[in-house]
């Protein structure tokens, strides 16, 4: 479900194209190669254990505590859309809360599309994918290093011209490309709110 809103909310940005879009603010407008520096945090949950001989599902929280760099696309591929289309950096250090206390730690690569609907409001979509490496050992995952893809949706509100708060909602899935057994994978619901200077 979680999938097809995000495709359909991509779509309907795409639809809307420049006919709807409001002017870009001159941050967003700017032909840097770095555009955004950021930081977000939230909090995201999975439930794992399920296929296991005892079927004990557990619950597996992490808090995100993760950088964030957008590099401008619109400039390389001299793309002429509205908004921001920024390939994104984002490495990170997550403590896990349960089943137990331990951390993640990694770096994923994606891409961002941002669409202005306002000079204020930019919705936007993501996804991407990187390596994860996990201190909990579950019975869903036989190694602690991973992979880690994500998707997801959001907004960032411009308080001023150069600063945005951001919202968003993000599906991660973590698994090891069955390299190890088992390879069930966690995939985890999540919320984030963060700030990021754009220049």
């Amino acid at each position: 479900m979680v999938k097809y809103l995000v495709v359909g909310f991509a779509a309907l940005m795409l639809v809307c194209g420049t006919a709807y879009a409001a002017e870009d603010n001159a941050a967003v407008k700017s032909d840097a190669c770095l555009k955004e520096i950021g930081f977000f945090s939230g909090w995201g949950t999975a439930e794992v254990g399920r296929g296991s001989d005892t079927e004990t599902i557990r619950t597996y929280d992490n808090v995100y505590l993760s950088g964030r760099f957008g590099f401008n696309l619109k400039k390389c591929l001299n793309w002429k859309m509205p908004g921001m289309f920024l390939f994104m950096v984002e490495p990170f250090v997550n403590p896990v809360i349960k089943p137990s206390s331990n951390y993640e730690a990694g770096c994923s690569f994606g891409l961002k599309y941002a669409y202005p609907l306002t000079s204020k409001f930019y919705p936007y979509i993501e996804g991407g994918t990187g390596g994860i490496y996990i201190s909990e050992r579950t019975r869903d995952q036989g190694s602690h290093a991973n992979f880690v893809d994500h998707a997801g949706a959001g907004l960032y509100y411009f308080v001023k011209d150069n600063i945005a708060l951001n919202v968003g909602y993000r599906y991660r899935h973590i698994s090891n490309l069955g390299i190890a057994k088992p390879n069930s994978g966690i995939d985890t619901n999540s919320v984030t709110a963060g700030v990021s200077l754009f220049y």
